[in-house]
């Protein structure tokens, strides 16, 4: 045997006699060695046989190893857009474990920026374009089928910071200046942040000028060289070793460089809570803005409605829920009320005034104005809407109702309520909805309802069958029906009928009747019919009735058939007695007589005998 180190040769053992198997314990682990073999026998040893190649001393099967030592041994780092090189990191393991890298999750070797070399027990990876968000962990994952191994390394790319955190803000403004404030980057680019360089933006002019600079452990800058009233905005950005980020504006809309207060901002919108005839209490909330002085009073300012003529009311000193009382007010005219704040800059903006607040006791029972409410006549598919004031204190509930039940909703019939008054609407009206309706309001002072009809008029239904046609001969007939269920709210005036003309087979006039009975004719003798009638008012016709039956124009019976011939039973000068059978048929009627006819010999034309 010998190790790759010295190349000398080493007689390590023999074997078990002519066996030809060995076994060498105690070798290096990681180290090279060969060996050779010599024969042995009575004469003496053999010439070496030629060395195995050199193999290095390791388990055969074992698990994969990460060297840990060779991973942390230096900090990885990179500045921005060069390319990040770690080669050759030693990865044990029999046999060789399949190595990959992951970056958030993601297997590195599908990355277009990424490359990956393994070789056995070694891997490498190399990264090109390399921005700051490829800063961070990754993940050494190696296997082989006797298990796995991984590991993490940091990997840093420099660059310049990102830019300050927001908003900018600028407090404590006054004439001259004021302090602006903001937040350290999300990112400082691998580098300690230098400082953070300040411009100013005259909103004038357009034109961005420096206003100042701070250590990285200042986060405002107090400034106090601005021109009173100018319009200013301001930008920041941050600087490391690697370079300057991108700027941070703000605020939003420009900063008036002004004393720090104003005249306060409108209060909020006055509420009524309480009234009488004759005065009002109000209560409203504070201004949303002061300006820079605390508000120490308020003025209650009222006006007549339908006049701008705003008169100054009471005024009242400030507290966290501020109210008042205007009184002498007049009964039953209407009033707007508008409140104004005061500080020491002076009275600021008035509120948004009330709706129009009629002077009126708070508490009475409902009472339903019945002007609107006189009975309402229209025609089918015309718009019916009925408007009613409803007063009362407080403003009662109301309901609409219809043969007892309330009025919901539809696409029909549509109900609106608002303050003191409401609405019913039936759009289009259907002769359904003919009838009376109720209108009902409550309040907790008492209840009142009224009624009012409404009448719809239009054409009449149809007449109620059947049609009946009796006494029927061969040019009449009579037919028969019943008045329509309903008659479209107007007298019936006639009725029009109709016969089909076999023929042709069109309707054709055949008279018209005031009464539910009419005879037709002329009808033509042995022809079939039928019938159909209509009901006529002065909104127009009704649907046909039309008959099931039809009809043949005839007789209700027939001739009777001819006799048989006549036998002579007896005879003389001046006589002949005659006998013959009775008709095979008497056409539907009692035979009442014979007709006895004659003719000479010379058989000339037949005459009645009789």
């Amino acid at each position: 045997m010998r190790n790759a180190k010295d190349e000398e040769w080493h007689e390590v053992g023999e074997s078990d006699g002519p066996k030809k198997f060995f076994q060498q314990t105690g070798l290096t682990k990681g180290e090279k060695y060969s060996f050779r073999v010599r024969s042995v026998n009575k004469a003496g040893k053999s010439e070496p046989s030629d060395p195995t190649p050199y193999a290095v001393a390791r388990p055969r099967k074992y698990p994969p190893i990460i060297d840990r030592d060779y991973l942390y041994k230096d900090k990885l780092w990179v500045r921005t857009g060069k390319v990040l090189k770690f080669e050759n990191l030693p990865v044990d393991g029999e046999p060789p474990a399949k190595v990959s890298w992951y970056f958030k999750a993601r297997n590195l070797a599908e990355d277009e920026n990424i490359t990956v070399t393994n070789v056995d027990y070694l891997t490498s990876i190399e990264i090109r374009n390399t921005v700051r968000k490829m800063t961070g962990m990754y993940l050494i994952r190696a296997i082989n089928e006797h298990g796995k191994d991984e590991a993490e390394v940091e990997f840093v790319v420099l660059g310049p910071p990102g830019p300050p955190e927001g908003p900018l803000e600028v407090t404590d403004v006054h004439k001259e200046g004021g302090k602006i404030k903001w937040k350290k980057p999300m990112d400082d680019g691998g580098r300690p942040i230098e400082k953070y360089v300040l411009e100013k933006l005259d909103t004038e002019t357009g034109k961005w000028s420096p206003c100042g600079e701070v250590d990285a452990d200042k986060l405002e800058l107090e400034l106090n060289n601005l021109e009173t009233g100018k319009k200013m905005k301001f930008r920041v950005k941050a600087k490391n070793e690697e370079g300057e980020s991108e700027w941070l504006e703000g605020p939003l809309e420009p900063v008036l460089i002004k004393d720090p207060f104003d005249p306060p901002g409108p209060p909020g919108l006055p509420e009524i809570p309480d009234w009488t005839e004759n005065s009002v209490k109000l209560k409203w909330a504070p201004p949303l803005r002061e300006n820079g002085a605390p508000v120490t009073h308020y003025t209650i300012e009222y006006r007549e409605y339908g006049t701008d003529n705003w008169i100054v009311g009471p005024k009242v000193k400030a507290k966290k829920y501020p109210d008042g009382e205007v009184k002498d007010l007049t009964p039953g005219k209407k009033y707007e009320f508008r409140a104004k704040a005061e500080n020491k800059a002076g009275l600021g903006d008035p509120s948004e005034h009330t709706t129009p607040h009629l002077m009126k006791a708070r508490f009475a029972p409902p009472k339903i104005d019945r002007t609107n409410l006189d009975q309402k006549v229209v025609k089918v598919n015309q718009q019916v809407v009925i408007e009613v004031d409803v007063s009362g204190e407080p403003d009662p509930q109301k309901q609409w109702f219809f043969n007892g039940e309330e009025i919901k909703t539809s696409e029909m019939v549509k109900v609106a309520h608002s303050a003191y008054h409401t609405k019913l609407m039936l759009i289009p009206a259907k002769r359904h909805m003919i009838g009376k309706y109720t209108i009902k309001a409550k309040n907790n002072s008492g209840e009142d309802e009224a009624d009012v009809e409404i009448v719809i008029k239009g054409k009449p239904g149809p007449p109620e069958g059947p049609l009946k046609p009796f006494d029927i001969t061969k040019n009449s007939c009579k037919l028969k029906w019943k008045p329509p269920k309903d008659d479209g709210g107007s007298p019936i005036e006639y009725y029009e009928i109709e016969k089909l003309d076999p023929l042709t087979g069109q309707w054709l006039p055949a008279g018209t009747s005031t009464t539910c009975e009419h005879t037709v004719k002329p009808l033509s003798e042995g022809k079939e019919y039928k019938f159909r009638v209509r009901a006529v008012n002065k909104d127009g016709e009704s649907p046909d009735l039309e008959g099931d039956e039809s009809i043949i124009a005839k007789n209700p019976f027939d001739p009777p058939s001819k006799p048989d011939k006549p036998t002579p039973m007896d005879w003389g000068v001046d006589f002949c007695n005659l006998k013959w059978k009775v008709p095979a048929s008497d056409g539907g009627s009692p035979l009442t007589e014979y007709i006895m006819e004659i003719r000479d010999k010379d058989k000339r034309a037949w005459k009645e005998a009789f």
